[in-house]
């Protein structure tokens, strides 16, 4: 049986899919909640049109090479996944290796918060850029 986490990731090749297993205003958080213009994939989004928004962000940046996940714990509200990828990043070739964690939440069936954690070194590298971090914790 798949886990939500993982029907979730499948789903991201056709976006209408993705959509329904959201909720409405579900918080997206991939690995900086700041926008940062030297990389487009940072920055918080919310509900569908953030996801759709995160997606397109994504496949603007990366092809991507393998995506996997190894471990997932979840319950009727929380979730927490465990994994690995290698994306070619689009503008300078280089390779995009990283494990990958995801914290999330569920209300009735759905994701409500997507928090992402991967390697931001590793990307920066890739990109061949440097932020200064903006975020407060």
């Amino acid at each position: 049986m798949s886990s939500k986490i993982e029907t979730f990731f499948a789903s991201l090749s056709d976006l209408e899919v993705a959509k329904t297993l959201i909720t409405e205003d579900c918080q997206f958080f991939p690995v900086r909640d700041g926008h940062y213009s030297e990389v487009p994939i940072y920055g918080a989004r919310r509900g569908r049109d953030g996801l759709e928004d995160f997606v397109q962000s994504l496949r603007n940046a990366f092809d991507t090479q393998s995506f996997h996940v190894d471990h997932v714990l979840e319950t009727e509200t929380e979730g927490a996944g465990f994994g690995r990828f290698e994306h070619r990043v689009k503008t300078t070739g280089k390779m995009f290796r990283s494990h990958w964690a995801l914290q999330c939440a569920f209300e009735d069936g759905k994701m409500s918060v997507y928090r992402f954690y991967e390697d931001s070194a590793a990307l920066e590298e890739s990109l061949g850029v440097q932020t200064r971090c903006i975020e407060a914790v």
